[in-house]
């Protein structure tokens, strides 16, 4: 059996205005849940729209999956495109509407045979997290993952390049249905290792390092929302959305295989169990 976290946030430097995010986690008790979230963008009005959409066609199709007998990986690409093209259908009826999109991505697990089926558009990520690494395992469609990709920028230039907010892929209303191909994968899910779904206002100003290190330390709820308390600490700059599988119990079974407990040695505080 699996558990889950999650935890969405407005950010604190957009306190007060709409949360243009949304997630949710689909058929949770089963062994085979989706974990979806949308970033959305194009005005408050617009980008909240945008991300409903995306999230309610991806669990529609999603629970009539077995009626329709077709394959995940191409179900959950075929969605996406439905989500784009309710997302262009919608904007054409309204002008307050007309530049919002959305990106998103989605983690079809198979707890039963250990795998993951990562989809995404955009540059919300997916990461699979163990004791040994933080790998992300979706793929970035933007201008500065492009160009660390084939070596124009460094990592450390890729973090201050000033364009890393252009998307090269995303659900947009005025983008042709043609230039959208979802990226999908399917990965290992091995016991003892976490699956974290993000949108950049995680992955952008927290580093993977401590992202790997609250996933594994934690149980996922109380994970989810210190990865957000964290992420508005650094400054908050944007919503913040993150949701976390992860077999029950392993992460007891984490902490009495390391000593280290890193707010015990930090704070001397011994935490509850």
């Amino acid at each position: 059996m699996l558990a889950f976290g999650k935890q969405l946030d407005v950010g604190i430097k957009r306190k007060g205005k709409p949360n243009q995010d949304a997630l949710a986690i689909v058929n949770p008790r089963s062994a085979q849940p989706l974990l979806i979230i949308a970033d959305g963008m194009g005005g408050y009005e617009g980008g909240a729209v945008a991300s409903q959409i995306v999230i309610d066609t991806l669990r529609k199709a999603y629970k009539q999956r077995k009626r329709k007998k077709t394959d995940r990986p191409g179900l959950l690409s075929e969605a996406i495109l439905a989500a784009h093209r309710v997302i262009v259908a919608r904007a054409q009826k309204s002008e307050n509407l007309a530049s919002m999109g959305s990106t998103v991505v989605a983690a079809a697990i198979d707890e039963k045979n250990d795998k993951a089926l990562v989809v995404n558009v955009g540059d919300s990520r997916a990461y699979l997290i163990t004791k040994q690494a933080i790998q992300v395992v979706s793929h970035d469609h933007s201008e500065v993952a492009d160009l660390e990709r084939t070596g124009a920028l460094t990592a450390l230039q890729a973090r201050d390049y000033r364009r890393k907010n252009v998307l090269t892929m995303s659900l947009t209303a005025s983008r042709p249905e043609s230039t959208i191909q979802p990226y999908s994968d399917m990965v290992n899910f091995p016991p003892g290792a976490v699956l974290l779904l993000c949108s950049d206002g995680l992955w952008g100003v927290v580093p993977g390092s401590v992202i790997q290190a609250m996933a594994l330390e934690y149980p996922p709820q109380k994970a989810a929302q210190k990865l957000v308390e964290l992420a508005n600490a650094s400054g908050g700059p944007d919503n913040i959305s993150v949701l976390i599988a992860r077999r029950r119990g392993e992460w007891r079974q984490y902490k009495r295989e390391n000593s280290l407990d890193m707010e015990d040695t930090f704070s001397g505080v011994k935490k509850d169990e």
